[in-house]
């Protein structure tokens, strides 16, 4: 036997690229379900409100869409965005005393 029968390494390499691809995709629909069913809760049904409740069912999955996007190092935009908001602790001293 001349040929090399081995498993690789990267065998499931491509299921787990699609299995974060179908979590994200999971998590935009899940956001536009979110939203069409409190969007008469929060707007009501008269007048301009109408089209502010599709203005919201559009931009709410657009922009949880927007936070899952790759960002820097390999993380997301809401992955960076919360590293960025946990390092940002200063403390504010007076000099009077």
């Amino acid at each position: 036997m001349n040929g090399n029968y081995g498993v690789t390494r990267d065998i499931y390499a491509k299921m787990k690229v699609a299995g974060f691809v179908m979590w994200k995709l999971v998590a935009v629909a899940l956001s536009l379900v979110i939203a069409f069913f409190t969007m008469s809760k929060i707007f009501p049904n008269e007048g301009i409100w109408r089209y502010m409740q599709l203005v919201y069912v559009g931009l709410t999955p657009t922009w949880v869409d927007y936070l899952l996007m790759p960002a820097v190092a390999g993380k997301t935009t809401l992955g960076c965005l919360f590293i960025a908001l946990v390092r940002k602790k200063r403390f504010y001293r007076s000099f009077q005393k």
